[in-house]
């Protein structure tokens, strides 16, 4: 009897081991696609409390609004007069993989002695 194993095994083996490398590379594009959707997502929201927090010192004095346009997406910010209150919010549209849009949104409310 000899030792080791056929054609027909070592064929079945390697055919097995391609299917397994198919399904590895098939979730590795699916987390290379999530981690960049992940991505943008924390940027736009890292954008959108930046731009709140850049406005709160100012906020007190007048209404404004604004938008910008950058790498990360489409940013409209807003300071509102609410009696003696003042509501700083900042919106970021931004795009997705596969053509989709998604929006970040960050906001704060500030009392003015004045």
């Amino acid at each position: 009897m000899r030792s080791g194993f056929t054609l027909v095994e070592v064929l079945v083996a390697l055919v097995l081991f391609e299917l397994g490398m198919l399904a590895l590379t098939g979730v590795a594009a699916v987390a290379a696609r999530d981690i960049a959707s992940a991505n943008r997502i924390a940027r736009a929201h890292a954008l959108a409390r930046n731009r709140v927090e850049t406005l709160r010192p100012a906020a007190c004095s007048a209404a404004a609004s604004g938008t910008t346009v950058s790498g990360a997406g489409t940013e409209h910010w807003r300071v509102q007069i609410v009696g003696m209150s003042r509501r700083v919010s900042d919106s970021v549209v931004f795009r997705l993989p596969g053509g989709r849009t998604d929006a970040a949104e960050s906001s704060t409310w500030i009392h003015c002695d004045r």
